[in-house]
């Protein structure tokens, strides 16, 4: 009877422990998410979304670093602003900045 009890548990320990992986987003998923928000508010054209794909898959990497201090996590956010605004056209930029929610929810 314990055996069963024991395998059930180790069974059961197992499940959740996959269900939890799963639940876990890839870089590139919060990415495209990001991308999406973001085009949603201004027109942009494949090229300037694969850019920013890009931008926003680093970002995304290395804001999940466990290693990284709130310091180097705060600087970073900053130099990703400075590369999301050097990539729009003042158009754009004029409505990523009328919108400050969006442009924290982009670089956070």
């Amino acid at each position: 009877m314990k055996k069963i009890i024991a395998i059930i548990a180790v069974m059961l320990a197992f499940t959740v422990s996959a269900q939890a992986q799963a639940k876990k987003t890839t870089a590139q998923e919060a990415a495209q998410k990001d991308i999406a928000l973001l085009a949603s508010k201004i027109k942009m054209n494949e090229t300037l979304k694969a850019d920013l794909t890009t931008l926003m898959v680093t970002k995304h990497n290395t804001m999940s670093d466990a290693k990284l201090s709130e310091t180097d996590k705060e600087n970073a956010s900053k130099q990703y602003i400075r590369k999301l605004m050097s990539a729009l056209n003042d158009e754009q930029k004029k409505v990523l900045n009328s919108d400050p929610e969006l442009l924290k929810k982009l670089v956070h």
